[in-house]
């Protein structure tokens, strides 16, 4: 196929007469899906004889384009002018395909369902009405002047008789209507649904609007139309059951993706392809303008105090101002050295418009060690980790995982992108049974709060693990120890037992303890910081 792009000046082109006028649908066949957007591609087919034709392409969003798409024919085909038309009739039934023909059949029959009831209970109905107007009728009649004890009991056996057996038929017929209203009400039901399920597949409007292409073929055959477009109302994002089994010291991620889209139709058994690019975004780099630094004289505040000075910097003192440039949108936080990663889903996908759906990609398995790690200061419980290096390809992208330990979900929580090649830790829950506590002593001064303004402090303080699991655990516990960077505020911590890593991960203080806890025990670890500094200064610390 080839392509061409037009822009909207050649809709407002003549049309000329053709002897050939083909409408036919061109549905979504392909989408590309990416984080904020996709590219979709509609291909429409026709058997055209030799010559020149002109195709009609029913199209809903004439109104929000700012370029037609672009467009792709077969070999052998010539483009020629594009055009629009508006609220054109269509016979829309020839144009269903077979899901909405067979879509349509079921709102049809329901139809047919709908009157056929609707009669049913209106001849009930009838009858209802026409046994209340007897009853009516034989409560009005009475014996006339020369009737005579004979024919009185006679007219009132009659009417008695006759009585009973309108109540008894009203009675029947009053309780046919409710079996009646009943299946109205369920046909009823059945037509929204089967009406939602039919606009669920976007058919055809019977007035839309055109895109005309014309067409030049020089041997009669099939020909194929191609129309790519960028559409804003889609997304995907990734989503995962994330499974450390601590016993085999392995990781199971099952990789699903989330597909949503609200562009006012169906994708039907579309090929999906997610991609991580970004093509709604900026696609150059920012401008970089000169930046001169310039030095003056030092001036006295004027009589007018600050805000005069104020005034005469920004008269004398700001630079020429520079072209306005158009704000530039944020850079991608999803790079990969440059490049964009797509996954191409194996099988044919569909999503109504408003709808989002899940599919499964893969799972990956992974080496990962299982370890225990405890913040005493800000926890009540220890929490299983899992260190591990991502050994596959590709990245592992961001978003959201249901968190599995043993099988058993413990939560659910966002995850940043993991490289190929790279290692990282991964919270998989807390363990109940390993008890936390950090214990303060009272100041040696007896001042407690966060400011403090005797020149010396000591603090003693106490950090606690208890193991009620009663299994043995191995676990590290992690501790901030207090230091300072200005040298009129001397610090001095000590730390019994001492711990076995200071400044993890180059964050100065952060100490690490590696206890092992037979089922009972519990750990203590004590610490007494003894900090002076010169008087007239006030201490800011908070333990």
């Amino acid at each position: 196929m080839h392509r061409i792009a037009v822009s909207l000046l050649a809709l407002a082109a003549a049309l000329p007469a053709f002897g050939d006028d083909v409408t036919v649908l061109a549905p979504v066949s392909a989408v590309t899906v990416y984080p904020d957007g996709a590219e979709i591609i509609r291909r429409a087919s026709a058997e055209l004889p030799a010559g020149t034709h002109r195709v009609f392409l029913p199209y809903a969003g004439l109104d929000d384009l700012s370029a037609l798409p672009r467009i792709a024919t077969s070999e052998g085909v010539t483009i020629g002018t594009l055009g629009f038309r508006r609220d054109v009739g269509l016979d829309r039934e020839a144009l269903f395909t077979q899901a909405q023909a067979t879509a349509w059949a079921e709102v049809e029959r329901l139809d047919s369902e709908a009157d056929a009831a609707a009669d049913a209970r209106a001849r009930t109905a009838a009858s209802v009405k026409a046994l209340d107007a007897r009853l009516a009728f034989l409560d009005k009649i009475e014996p006339g002047e020369a009737a005579t004890a004979e024919t009185v009991l006679a007219l009132a056996a009659t009417l008695t008789e006759q009585v009973a057996e309108a109540e008894a038929a009203l009675v029947e017929a009053r309780a046919a209507l409710r079996p009646l209203d009943e299946r109205i009400a369920e046909i009823k039901a059945a037509q929204a649904a089967a009406l939602a399920a039919f606009e669920r597949l976007s058919p055809p409007d019977e007035v839309a609007d055109m895109i005309s292409v014309e067409l030049t073929l020089a041997e009669a055959g099939p020909v194929t139309l191609e129309l790519s477009e960028l559409a804003p109302y889609a997304w995907w994002e990734m989503d995962y059951d994330i499974d450390l089994d601590r016993e085999a010291g392995a990781l199971g991620i099952d990789r699903k993706v989330i597909v949503a889209q609200n562009t006012g139709e169906v994708w039907a058994d579309v090929a999906l392809t997610l991609s991580t690019a970004r093509p709604g975004e900026a696609v150059s780099p920012a401008p970089v303008h000169p930046d001169p630094a310039r030095i003056e004289e030092p001036r006295e505040v004027a009589r007018g105090g600050v805000a005069s000075l104020a005034m005469e910097d920004a008269m004398m003192m700001a630079p020429a101002p520079e072209p306005v440039m158009e704000a530039q949108m944020k850079t991608a936080t999803m790079q990969l050295d440059g490049l964009a990663l797509s996954y191409v889903y194996p099988e044919p996908v569909t999503i109504a418009s408003d709808e989002a759906a899940e599919l499964a990609l893969d799972t990956l398995a992974l080496d990962a060690e299982p370890m225990i790690w405890a913040s005493p200061r800000r926890d009540e419980t220890a929490f299983t980790i899992a260190r591990f290096t991502n050994t596959t390809e590709e990245p592992i992208l961001p978003g959201m995982a249901n968190i599995l330990r043993d099988g058993h979900l413990v939560g659910r929580e966002p995850i940043e992108m993991i490289p190929a090649g790279a290692e990282t830790e991964m919270g998989f829950g807390p363990i109940e049974g390993i008890r936390l506590a950090t214990i303060f002593e009272r100041n040696a001064e007896g001042d407690t709060g966060l400011i403090s303004r005797s020149n010396t402090r000591e603090q003693r303080l106490t950090f606690t693990v208890e193991n009620l699991t009663g299994e043995a655990q191995e676990l590290r516990a992690f501790f901030p120890l207090t230091y300072s960077e200005q040298e009129d505020l001397r610090v001095r911590v000590t730390a019994s037992p001492a711990p076995d890593e200071r400044d993890i991960d180059r964050a100065r203080g952060v100490s690490a303890w590696d206890l092992a806890l037979v089922p009972g025990e519990t750990a203590e670890v004590n610490i007494t910081v003894a900090l002076d500094w010169p008087e007239g200064m006030e201490l800011y610390w908070y333990p």
